[in-house]
């Protein structure tokens, strides 16, 4: 198998990792928050909308598998989100990262 190959393999089993996980937490029910706890960050999960945006998006990545035909942009609501110290969050960055560096 080719090294292009097998960095394409290793991208697509990232993509279905972070995708099975974004389907696990979008399966739990969604915590009740107040106005209060969404400005003042208290809750530990990424919000809904942005991993319904990453799950569309990193299909798309799965579909192109090139960086330079596309690049999510769902890493840029996380930064600004309060649940950038979650290790869904993580993994949603790590897959960026390594989409990034082998397609």
């Amino acid at each position: 198998m080719s090294k292009r190959k097998k960095n394409l393999e290793k991208v697509i089993q990232q993509c279905q990792k972070t995708l099975d996980k974004i389907e696990e937490e979008l399966a739990k029910p969604e915590p009740k928050l107040t106005l209060y706890d969404i400005e003042m960050g208290n809750f530990d999960e990424v919000p809904r909308a942005i991993l319904r945006e990453a799950k569309r998006e990193i299909k798309i990545m799965m579909q192109i598998l090139d960086k330079n035909e596309y690049m999510p942009d769902y890493t840029y609501p996380l930064i600004d989100s309060y649940s950038i110290d979650t290790e869904l969050c993580d993994l949603l960055f790590e897959t960026k990262i390594i989409y990034e560096k082998y397609t």
